[in-house]
Formats: structure tokens, C-alpha cells, sequence
């Protein structure tokens, strides 16, 4: 006998789908789009649809039904295992190489999350755990993560964490999509003090969705203008590795 399914929830999901469809060939569904293509009436769809945007796996742009903030945390979960097995001996034989220490981080359910971290072979180094050890904004990997994020994830983590106020200096008089676009068109994060300097690539799939971002730390003293090439040719190239195989 076949199993009964939950005609509501297969509705959800179809949806979903539908929506997620006509996203990655133009800019979302109507309610009235969504309903015909499921033969299902609007009052019911309004609904359901609801439902999924306060869930957030659909939110809305206008009458447009678009993707929620959630598809991207399914797309990362689901590429989890895969990015892991792809980064971590990157990042673990850039750690021995170059003596830095580097950081392979992701957002989920609006919440930053530190995958794994590499120590550096120099005696001398940064402890990422200390370094991190502060404001979610004031991290490079956020930054980069945030910049190259869609707008409703970012609408999500800010939704989070709030704004940055002063842990960024660079997006205060509400300037914070300014400067979220300025990383983006740079392709990097960069972050330097007296006492240590951090840079950050985000990690990205073929579709455009972001998956993570990978950083490095170095003592403020081992950076000139050199190192710092040096460095970011190293996190370019890991990136762009990693990026190929999704």
C-alpha cells in the first residue's frame, strides 16, 4: 500500500521548488503564478505560502515570492562534508607552508560558525581562538561572507546579530551596504592593527550561493607589503580551488 502523504506539506514543497525555479530563470513567482501551476486555489496557496515566508524559506520582493534565507543554510548543510573535504588539506598545508594560522568558517541560521581552524608552524603566531575572541563584525570572515551573500541573507544575519555599529567603523552614517559592496567588488576582506593583520576570500558554488569563507592571521610585525601579497595569493588560489569542485 502506498504511503499517504500530507497533501499541505507536499504543497510547501512544490512551491519551493517552483519558486526556486523561476528565481534561477528570472525574479521570483506571483501568488497567482504559484496556484495555477499547482492547481491549486489562492486562498489555500496564501496560505501556505505564508507560512514558509515566516518560516524562511520563501520571502517576498513586492507580489514576487523569492527564496528564503533557509535555502541557503539547506545549500551550505548539504555542502558541508563536501567543503570540509575540499578546504581542509588546503588550508592545513598552507598553515606548515607559509607559518600562518587560517580559518574555515560559515554562517548558519543567521549565526557565524567556525568550522575548523589551522595552526601555523611559525613559533610565533596568532592563536585564531583568541583572535576571534570578539564582535561577530569586527571578523574578516564575516565580512567577506556578508558581502557576497543575497540581500535576504544578510537581512537575516542582521536580524541576528543586529548592526555593526562600532565594531566597523567603515559602515557607520548607515553605510554598511556600501561598504558590503566595496568588499564584494574587491573580492576580499582585509583587517590590519598594532597587533595582527587578517584576511579573508569568501567560498562560493557554481550557482552564485555562498558556502563559506576561509582566513588567515599573521602578527602585525611579519606583514609588509610582500607578505601581504604573498598571503592573499595563497587564500586566492585555495579559494579558487575549493570553488571549482562545487
Amino acid at each position: 500500500m502506498a504511503e499517504a502523504l500530507v497533501k499541505s506539506i507536499k504543497k510547501a514543497f512544490d512551491a519551493l521548488d517552483y519558486v526556486m525555479q523561476s528565481s534561477r530563470s528570472g525574479v521570483g513567482a506571483t501568488l497567482s503564478d504559484i496556484a495555477e501551476s499547482l492547481d491549486e486555489k489562492q486562498t489555500t496557496m496564501r496560505n501556505i505560502l505564508k507560512t514558509m515566508e515566516a518560516c524562511g524559506y520563501l520571502a517576498r520582493k513586492d507580489k514576487l515570492y523569492v527564496p528564503g534565507a533557509k535555502t541557503g543554510d539547506l545549500a551550505r548543510t548539504n555542502s558541508r562534508e563536501a567543503l570540509i573535504k575540499a578546504a581542509a588539506p588546503l588550508l592545513a598545508q598552507a598553515a606548515q607552508k607559509s607559518g600562518e594560522s587560517f580559518v574555515l568558517t560559515s554562517v548558519y541560521n543567521g549565526k557565524r560558525e567556525v568550522i575548523s581552524r589551522y595552526n601555523g608552524s611559525n613559533e610565533v603566531g596568532v592563536n585564531t581562538g583568541v583572535a576571534e575572541n570578539k564582535k561577530v563584525y569586527s571578523l574578516v570572515t564575516t565580512r567577506i561572507f556578508l558581502a557576497f551573500a543575497s540581500n535576504i541573507e544578510r537581512e537575516q544575519f542582521y536580524k541576528t546579530n543586529g548592526l555593526p555599529g562600532n565594531e566597523w567603523l567603515e559602515t557607520s552614517d548607515g553605510k554598511l551596504e556600501q561598504a558590503l559592496d566595496k568588499l564584494k567588488k574587491a573580492g576580499f576582506a582585509a583587517e590590519r592593527n598594532k597587533s595582527l593583520c587578517a584576511y579573508a576570500f569568501p567560498l562560493m558554488d557554481g550557482s552564485g550561493n555562498v558556502l563559506g569563507s576561509i582566513g588567515v592571521y599573521a602578527p602585525a610585525f611579519r606583514i609588509n607589503k610582500k607578505t601581504e601579497s604573498e598571503l592573499l595569493i595563497i587564500l586566492s588560489k585555495i579559494a579558487d580551488k575549493v570553488n571549482k569542485q562545487f
